[in-house]
């Protein structure tokens, strides 16, 4: 005999549903109707709402530090990093491939 003697009303698992999506954030449409979640839900994109959130100059970079302090000769050890590993595929032919003369 099994444990679940009756299955759930349609209307109870719609209420579960519902609850659901309002703990978890999501959108309840039940009734399947085209709504601007999609557009709503995707990144803001164009010059206009970038230039709304500012620049964000609040965190100073390495190349910050390199050019307020010259006199210590800052290396960046991710740039080095970058620079050997093209160096390094440049001598097994991996690198980028040379580009075309402008004679014409």
């Amino acid at each position: 005999m099994s444990l679940l003697k009756k299955l759930p009303s349609q209307a109870r698992i719609n209420q579960v549903k519902e609850l659901s999506a309002s703990i978890f954030g999501h959108t309840w449409n039940p009734s399947c109707k085209r709504n601007g979640a999609k557009i709503l839900k995707a990144d803001l994109r164009g010059p206009e709402i970038s230039k709304y959130y500012g620049v964000n100059d609040s965190m100073p970079t390495f190349s910050d530090f390199k050019q307020w302090f010259p006199e210590l000769k800052l290396v960046d050890p991710k740039e080095a990093y970058r620079l050997h590993m093209v160096q390094d595929r440049k001598k097994r032919n991996k690198g980028a491939p040379k580009k075309k003369s402008k004679s014409g």
